[in-house]
């Protein structure tokens, strides 16, 4: 098998060379602050050939498996981080188009080709993502004000990698997916990035900062490598 092709992200967190597999596809990590030529990214990427190629199988297997688990649709969707169960109909009607409606009792009604699965997932997606505008992001201002803690920017996405970042500019990118967790892994997992607004790499200050705002972070950070648990194969679909 040969390697991927892959494209050159700079990071100002990173200390060396790193190779990160995405949805975006194999990525190589440069560090911001180092003079790297293309002859040592292309002989680090021989170097670690034998990774890449275990992992990116890994990766494109999950992500068959992903899409099959997506197109089973879901009758409810529960969001634990905010306590509301949504309950989904589906109902066939001659509208050419397919069309999302929700109303107060919390129900999510699909009316027209309900056969176009993927159409569903899409749709399924940017509600969710619509939820996670309104929420986490009224969630993230309270803490920043509750802690003096300040950001530039705050945008949403639907990453399968991530559950939030921080670039050095203050803006903090948080994973649609954090609603389906439990509040206490949200509430850990936004203070961890209004963390990266003072301390942007992962030394002794950042944990020491988080342990201040999150006494029990330790826990938290053990829990939230497990927290993939709790999201729907729907809701890791591929765009």
């Amino acid at each position: 098998m040969t390697i991927p092709d892959y494209t050159l992200r700079y990071s100002q967190k990173a200390k060396y060379l790193q190779l990160r597999i995405s949805v975006r596809g194999l990525e190589v990590v440069i560090p911001g602050q180092r003079r790297v030529s293309q002859t040592m990214i292309e002989q680090f990427v021989q170097q670690k050939r034998p990774w890449i190629i275990r992992h990116w199988q890994r990766f494109i297997q999950a992500k068959e498996q992903r899409e099959v688990l997506a197109l089973q649709l879901p009758a409810s969707i529960t969001l634990l981080a905010i306590e509301q169960r949504w309950e989904i109909f589906y109902l066939a009607t001659a509208a050419s188009k397919l069309k999302c409606v929700t109303n107060q009792s919390r129900q999510i009604k699909f009316l027209g080709d309900i056969t176009n699965e993927k159409q569903c997932v899409r749709l399924l997606r940017q509600w969710l993502k619509k939820m996670a505008e309104q929420y986490l992001s009224e969630q993230l201002h309270l803490l920043a004000i509750e802690y003096g803690l300040s950001f530039r920017q705050l945008s949403f996405r639907h990453t399968i990698t991530r559950w939030g970042s921080c670039s050095s500019k203050k803006n903090i990118s948080l994973c649609c997916n954090l609603l389906f967790l439990p509040a206490q892994l949200v509430r850990h997992v936004l203070l961890h990035e209004l963390c990266h607004t003072k301390v942007m790499t992962h030394g002794v200050r950042f944990w020491q900062l988080l342990g201040k705002l999150d006494k029990d972070y330790e826990i938290n950070k053990a829990a939230l490598a497990k927290a993939g648990q709790y999201v729907p194969g729907w809701a890791l679909h591929a765009r």
